[in-house]
This record gives C-alpha cells, sequence and structure tokens, in this order.
C-alpha cells in the first residue's frame, strides 16, 4: 500500500514556545513533526466523537 501524500502546513507560535518544543522533543528523541501530527490525530479523534455524541443526543 502505497502511503498518502504529504503536505506542508506553516504555524505561528511565540519564539519561547517554539523554543521550549524543540528543546523537549529533543530531549525525548522524537522530531517535532512527529509530536504536531500526533496532536492534530488526537484533536481529530476526539472531535470526531464529541461530534457523534452531540449527534445522538438530539
Amino acid at each position: 500500500m502505497t502511503e498518502e501524500k504529504q503536505v506542508t502546513y506553516k504555524m505561528f507560535l511565540p519564539e519561547s514556545m517554539r523554543a521550549r518544543f524543540k528543546s523537549i522533543c529533543a530531549l525525548k528523541q522524537v522530531s517535532m513533526n512527529e509530536v504536531l501530527v500526533e496532536l492534530v490525530e488526537n484533536w481529530i479523534k476526539e472531535s470526531e466523537s464529541k461530534s457523534d455524541r452531540d449527534k445522538g443526543a438530539a
């Protein structure tokens, strides 16, 4: 199976926050991209499940 095409996304955050994030990722030996993808995936899952619950309550 081929992997889905990857696209870039640009975001803005304070320099100090980026520095802290980069440092923690380096300490944990994970890439910043890996962490961000995981966070977005989790947010999507939570949002979709909340949306499903809201539909069931109507």
